[in-house]
């Protein structure tokens, strides 16, 4: 191979090497590691004082919590349906490790979540589990939500074509970062 491209080779890898350095750094802080995994039931009221702080905030109605989950009390049920939503927010930083979500008799598993500046589908697994879980999706590794960032769930479709959503938030697991 000739000496020009070997050191075009070497310092676009240098590029990509750096870039990759930086999206990891990105995600989680410096020299930090995340503490306990702290499990929030939202089928039973948060006992005070919470294990981790955490505010939400619902659109489309006002706040629903029962047996059941965690919901919006607006469009004809307490489900978070299409047009309504909640945002949590965390006062320190915390790795998100799961969401737990469930559709119930008449929902649906759809819509979008949004962590950071992040957003993905939320889209229903089905692995052949029966009775009340099967309508229960489990959202894994979603990642660091910094201090004052939102996580936002919307059962409105992210795209045309993506499905919409109706359920009831029901668990949440996130490992604080220490302050």
């Amino acid at each position: 191979m000739n000496r020009p491209f070997l050191i075009f080779l070497s310092v676009i890898l240098f590029c990509f090497s750096l870039a990759g350095k930086e999206a990891e750094s990105s995600n989680a802080p410096t020299g930090r590691t995340p503490g306990k995994a702290v499990s929030l039931d939202w089928t039973k009221p948060i006992p005070v004082p919470s294990p981790l702080t955490v505010s939400v905030s619902v659109k489309g109605g006002q706040p629903a919590q029962d047996p059941n989950g965690f919901g919006v009390q607006g469009k004809g049920s307490n489900r978070v349906d299409p047009g309504e939503a909640l945002a949590l927010r965390f006062q320190q930083d915390v790795m998100i490790d799961s969401i737990q979500l469930d559709a119930g008799k008449e929902g649906k598993i759809g819509g979008y979540l949004k962590i950071g500046n992040k957003t993905q589908n939320i889209v229903k697994t089905d692995r052949g589990r029966k009775g009340r879980k099967k309508s229960v999706v489990s959202l894994v590794g979603l990642g660091l939500l910094k201090r004052g960032d939102m996580l936002i769930l919307d059962p409105s479709p992210l795209t045309p074509k993506s499905p919409s959503g109706s359920w009831k938030l029901i668990g949440l697991t996130a490992r604080p970062f220490p302050q």
